[in-house]
């Protein structure tokens, strides 16, 4: 078996007639590896677990975080650890497990580095606190693995397992001013103007070749009979005698409409 240390303790001019560049290139990387290794161990070691990561569920999260959100006497953990979706999750307890069990833990990640129940988020008198649940891979703050338990502040970096995010705390909340008159209004016309507007149906007025039926002409009759000619002549006669009758002898007569018929059909022979 060849032996590592003495592969990078060999001098590289030694190598310099070698033909094989990709094996000169190997035992750089390695030496570079090796180093890093002896002066700053956990760094690599959550290079080489991100690499090996199995874990599905956080793909397309470009932030993983947790933010305990104190207000009053409520206690709540705003993630997006849960599907890459921002959740508000409150406990009754304010203890909020992470593991890879979904029965026993309220926080389940599918991370096969993860423990059932691997660590927990706990909220005291004294603030947030990670503690681990006794894990196979540990937890890890910043970094530095944790023994039992520690004090969380705001802009921390958790890793557990494969699964790294950051914590932040809300212990405040304020009130802001109102926004200026002349400031709201613009707010409010440029929401206005990016809403799609609705389309208002208008009646369409008629075309020149389709006159409207209140200008049409009225309907002439498609023949002309003596007996409609007389009826005309007979009609325009009694309308010019109407309008030389003073007002008394303008009052409607009573007239029987069979007997005007037989007297108009007797003059027509």
């Amino acid at each position: 078996m060849i032996n590592l240390n003495t592969l990078a303790a060999f001098p590289a001019n030694s190598l310099e007639t070698a033909s094989d560049h990709a094996l000169q290139q190997r035992l750089g990387l390695y030496r570079v590896f090796l180093k890093l290794y002896e002066h700053n161990r956990e760094l690599l070691d959550e290079i080489l677990n991100l690499e090996n990561s199995g874990n599905k569920s956080l793909t397309g999260v470009a932030l993983p975080y947790v933010q305990g959100l104190v207000l009053g006497d409520r206690v709540h953990l705003v993630t997006n650890l849960l599907k890459g979706a921002t959740q508000s999750l409150s406990q009754p307890q304010n203890i909020w497990t992470i593991g890879r069990d979904s029965r026993r833990v309220v926080l389940p990640i599918q991370d096969k580095r993860l423990s059932r129940c691997h660590a927990a988020i706990v909220y005291d008198e004294g603030g947030f606190r990670l503690v681990d649940l006794n894990s196979s891979n540990g937890s890890y703050l910043n970094g530095e693995l944790i023994r039992h338990s520690v004090r969380l502040k705001d802009g921390d970096r958790i890793r557990l397992g494969s699964l790294t995010f950051s914590f932040f705390v809300c212990n405040t909340a304020q009130v802001l001013p109102p926004v200026s008159e002349e400031l709201l209004s613009q707010v409010r016309a440029l929401s206005a103007a990016s809403e799609p507007k609705r389309a208002i149906a208008h009646p369409t007025a008629p075309s020149a070749s389709q006159p409207s039926p209140l200008s049409a002409s009225p309907i002439q009759p498609a023949f002309s009979s003596p007996l409609t000619k007389n009826w005309e002549e007979s009609v325009s006669e009694s309308d010019s005698e109407t309008c030389l009758q003073s007002p008394e002898d303008a009052l409607p007569a009573q007239v029987n409409p069979l007997e005007d018929t037989l007297m108009f059909m007797r003059s027509s022979h």
